[in-house]
């Protein structure tokens, strides 16, 4: 067998493939993350923001930051760019390189064809070996070949050798060649290799991920402090109800705000000058309290800016205002982790961990907290706020008797002459804002249904039972304004064409109109909702809808058109779904009466009656209703196994988190519409389900929300809360109702009962097994 032999690349044949195929594979992925994102956003979409002073300042601060993004951006393209020229240099290398052959010809070597006679072979072998001989001054190394060559041809076992082995002498080493160059392993270079080695493996390496190591275990897996995490355990579970100027000392005292946890917290000398008069400008601070850590300078710091944003007070720009922004970057997920401690004290209160459940009042400030600090207004401040040119007495004048517009919604819903004649102190352009914002905010449409999964029947909910609460949101704009610019018709000439600027035409209102009927027939005629069971999640109507739904004989759409009187009599008939306490009782009565929508029956057999000639169905006619029936209930469940993989699919998605964005101007960075969306009893001031957080609201999505059934039987009602975490007037409450039924009786099976009774194969492996032990003691013995 032939030896082995290792060697190392002496002119770089494979060391350069193996450089490329690892240059690549580390550059292709750092080019694809690292390549800087152009900024898509068009003239169109610039037409629609809001041309307010706060929105302009803030337009500003972001665009002086695009000289050093534009830098920013160049150095990536040049560094990337680099990097694939490196790459191009190394591969042009690599395949440029002469790699030597390693079959050997004899006929090569003597400059013969393979056809040649041993005549010829002789002839040619004089003639080289005269013209390379050593003697007469040729090159020995390649008279040796020449006479190696020549063995091989002529001398019968070295020609055996050649055909056999490829090589005249016989078999030969088998080499191996490793991609690295030679000088790695030579004694000239031998100290540099080992103290790189010990640099990068032994010294950079660990200090690298020790350093990470010591930062990250400060942090929760949301990116907030554990000791910020214990502050607000700590508050919350001492004080179940917050109001929200406590959240916001709270929010303050959070350590990310302090310079000791925080290294990017800059604290200037001018802050002991500048701070204390920004104090004296504010109300009911509290900067006096003893409360630790909430009466530290930090802390009393972050409070006194965050309420100076709430009043909207100009601050020094390179100091406080710096300041301040950090502070509302910092918010959002700080508000985020106070949601989930209360969920967990929520837990603890349940399973008895902690004496005192907390309020529900106190999440739905947490909640508040979060739309105040992005549209910089008040709690107990007119929502009007948050619409650009509005102040104190636009507010005041708006919320007067005479008009009592106390909402955003309040003022989208009047009719387009009256609200610019309500607005007539604002003029075309400032109008326009205003519309333009108006049409970004959300007005959002829930519906929902509840569910028992993995049941055979799956409206039926049951004492204890684990329910699926779907709800499905869909949102639209508050206000049509498609075109988010000044219009033809939009002139301000004289009071009366200013007060009736022109607004989108009424085609278009027309055509938004027409496209929500639409959508509400698509959703009422959808396999969901024509799976809903009334009797068991009664949605309450909403105001606006109230009226038109309080004719008890107006018929749904997915309901049967009602008999009338001499007509002819129904031949397919329904049966009502038989309650689970009362099965035996209902099988009897079941075939005289009929389910109404609405949840009433209705005996029928009377109406039968009087045309019975009419009503009598043949046999062959009952068995294709059973058919039917049949068919019915296959293509129901095969929808029902449908829409299941499907919310599957959903939660295997990647979700993105880009909405819509939110017009704040007082907020630093940009912000898209989230929500938070949960079950609650206000009657018990109970949350029944946690929140979800919804973070892909664009045009409609669908939420799952699990609770546990009551352990009890009966109607009950409970709230469904969705939150807004930017603005502060588009929360909505649905009241819904649903029964819960008797829990059905687990019926014994006599194949359940295990006994224990021994079997005589069990006998006999218990004595082998005893007679294995008797002898082991007796060896032990």
């Amino acid at each position: 067998m032939a030896s082995q032999q290792f060697e190392y690349d002496e002119r770089g044949s494979t060391f350069y493939f193996f450089i490329a195929s690892f240059y690549a594979c580390v550059l292709i992925p750092v080019t694809y993350y690292f390549w800087p994102k152009e900024n898509g956003k068009g003239k169109s979409e610039d037409m629609r923001k809001c041309h307010c002073e706060p929105c302009l300042i803030k337009e500003s601060a972001r665009r002086q930051k695009e000289p050093y993004q534009n830098l920013k951006r160049l150095m990536l393209k040049f560094y990337l760019f680099a990097g694939w020229l490196g790459l191009l240099i190394v591969i042009y290398k690599a395949v440029n390189i002469e790699i030597e052959g390693a079959e050997y010809d004899p006929y090569a070597v003597l400059g013969l064809s393979p056809s040649a006679s041993a005549a010829e072979i002789r002839k040619q072998y004089h003639a080289l070996s005269l013209k390379h001989h050593p003697d007469r001054g040729g090159n020995s190394k390649l008279f040796v070949a020449i006479s190696k060559a020549y063995q091989a041809l002529t001398d019968e076992e070295t020609r055996r050798n050649y055909e056999e082995y490829g090589n005249p002498d016989g078999p030969g080493a088998l080499r191996f060649g490793i991609a690295l160059p030679s000088w790695l392993i030579s004694k000239e270079y031998a100290f540099w290799v080992i103290g790189l080695y010990v640099l990068v493996f032994m010294v950079i390496l660990p200090v690298v991920v020790g350093t990470w190591w010591f930062r990250s275990i400060k942090y929760n897996p949301d990116s907030v402090l554990l000791d910020t995490t214990q502050l607000y355990f700590y508050m919350f579970h001492k004080t179940p109800l917050l109001i929200p100027k406590r959240l916001i000392m709270i929010l303050a005292g959070s350590f990310e705000f302090c310079r000791s946890c925080n290294s990017e917290i800059v604290e200037r000398p001018s802050d002991d000058v500048e701070v204390p008069n920004l104090i004296k400008m504010l109300l009911s601070l509290g900067e006096h309290k003893k409360e630790r850590p909430l009466c530290y300078p930090y802390s009393i710091k972050a409070r006194a800016l965050l309420h100076a944003h709430f009043n909207r007070l100009p601050l020094p720009v390179d100091t406080l205002q710096r300041d301040l922004n950090y502070v509302l970057k910092k918010c959002p997920p700080l508000i985020q982790e106070m949601t989930n401690i209360y969920l967990q004290l929520v837990a603890f209160a349940v399973t008895g961990r902690v004496a005192r459940m907390p309020a529900l009042e106190t999440l739905d400030n947490v909640m508040k907290l979060s739309g105040m600090i992005v549209q910089a207004v008040w709690d107990n401040k007119s929502p009007l706020l948050q619409l650009p040119y509005f102040g104190e007495d636009t507010v005041r004048y708006l919320q007067g008797k005479k008009r009592n517009i106390r909402t955003c919604a309040d003022l989208a819903q009047l009719d387009r002459f009256e609200r610019r004649q309500t607005l007539k102190v604002l003029n075309d352009r400032q109008y326009n804002d205003v519309m333009c914002v108006l049409s970004s905010m959300p007005r959002v449409e829930m519906q929902v249904t509840f569910e028992v999964q993995d049941e055979d029947d799956r409206h039926t909910i049951t004492a204890g039972a684990f329910v699926t609460c779907i709800a499905k949101m869909q949102r639209k704009p508050l206000v049509t304004w498609p075109n988010g610019h000044l219009h033809k018709g939009c002139l301000s000439g004289s009071s009366r064409r200013g007060s009736l600027a022109s607004e989108p035409d009424l085609s278009a209102c027309e055509q938004w109109a027409t496209e929500e009927r639409a959508a509400l027939l698509s959703a009422a005629l959808s396999p969901g909702a024509m799976e809903v069971d009334h009797r068991n999640a009664v949605e309450r109507p909403s105001q606006a809808d109230e009226s038109k739904q309080t004719g008890a004989g107006k018929r749904k759409v997915w309901e049967k058109p009602k008999k009338r009187r001499g007509g002819k009599p129904k031949k397919k008939q329904t049966q009502p779904k038989i309650k689970p306490a009362d099965s035996k009782q209902n099988n009897a009565a079941s075939a005289g009466k009929q389910k109404k929508a609405d949840g009433g029956t209705v005996d029928v057999t009377n109406q039968d009656d009087s045309n019975g000639s009419e009503s009598d169905v043949s046999g062959e006619g009952a068995e294709h209703r059973e058919s039917a029936a049949e068919d019915n209930e296959e293509e129901d469940e095969l929808l029902i196994d449908e829409m299941a993989i499907k919310r599957e699919r959903k939660i295997l998605e990647t979700v993105s988190k880009v909405t819509h964005p939110v017009h704040c101007p007082y907020f630093p960075e940009e912000k898209y519409e989230w929500w938070w969306i949960f079950i609650c009893d206000r009657k018990r001031r109970l949350l029944i389900s946690p929140p979800v957080h919804v973070t892909n609201l664009v045009d409609e999505v669908e939420v799952e929300l699990k609770f546990p059934a009551p352990n009890k039987p009966g109607r009950y009602s409970f709230q469904v809360c969705l939150r807004s975490d930017s603005y502060l007037d588009c929360d909505q409450v649905k009241e819904v109702k649903f029964e819960v039924f008797e829990a059905r009786q687990i019926v014994s099976h006599p194949q359940w009962d295990f006994t224990e009774e021994r079997t005589d194969e069990d006998s006999d492996v218990e004595s082998e097994y005893t007679e294995l032990e008797e002898d082991d003691g007796d060896e032990s013995s």
